[in-house]
């Protein structure tokens, strides 16, 4: 009788792995990288379009300091009289309404003074100018470079007019005041510095009043500095 063989099982050992694992510690790290690097792009670009809106939008409020001549056409209202070249200020603020629509409020002031000598005599003169006026204007968009704009102001004007004739007779002073309703009709033009100021190349008006019974032709020239809000 044949007893039967009893195999011991032998144990299978192999040097290769039967699953490979990949390492995805340095793919993770480059993935954040990108991802990091993207968002950066994403809003270095978005502050950019988000400035660039910015700058172009309309400002609501529009402050200007300036000075200004005034060709003032003194033909009834004090003694001697003839057309006189003023120097001043103008100052103005303007609302607005949309980018193309405002309301304006301005005011200002022109002076001059005189002094004439003769043998016999001395003739000295004041002769002061104020407007106080409102209205609408009408402008191009705040992203142009050079903006143009028109407006029609109405209001009042003030004069103050004073002459002194010393002679050595006697001496004759003379005192003139006097308030008339006044318009500015014009326009200028705008030079964009940058969002928030502008550079006021000229602005030009054409400002009669109404002293007495006639109507004084008078003409404004205005160049100063915008500050935007």
């Amino acid at each position: 009788m044949t007893l039967p063989r009893i195999v011991k099982p032998t144990l299978l050992r192999s040097h290769e792995p039967l699953l490979e694992i990949p390492n995805n510690s340095t793919t993770g790290e480059t993935s954040m990288r990108n991802l990091i690097v993207a968002i950066g792009l994403i809003a270095f670009s978005a502050s950019i379009l988000t400035a660039q809106t910015n700058s172009n939008q309309q400002p609501r409020n529009e402050f200007f300091a300036g000075y200004s001549f005034h060709s003032a056409d003194i033909n009834t209202l004090t003694v001697d009289p003839h057309r006189t070249a003023q120097n001043g200020f103008n100052l103005a603020y303007t609302r607005n309404i949309t980018p193309h629509v405002g309301l304006v409020a301005d005011a200002s002031a022109h002076f001059h003074r005189n002094t004439r000598s003769t043998s016999v005599s001395t003739f000295s003169s004041q002769r002061d100018q104020y407007f106080v006026l409102g209205g609408p204007r009408f402008q191009a968009g705040n992203e142009r470079s050079l903006r143009p704009f028109a407006h029609a102001l109405f209001g009042v004007s003030l004069f103050h007019g004073f002459t002194a004739d010393r002679r050595t007779s006697g001496n004759v002073f003379t005192f003139d005041d006097a308030s008339s309703f006044a318009m500015a009709l014009g326009g200028g033009l705008d030079l964009r510095l940058s969002s928030r100021v502008d550079l006021r190349l000229i602005q030009a008006d054409y400002t009669p009043t109404f002293f007495g019974s006639g109507r004084q032709n008078n003409f404004r020239i205005s160049v100063g500095v915008v500050f935007k809000h």
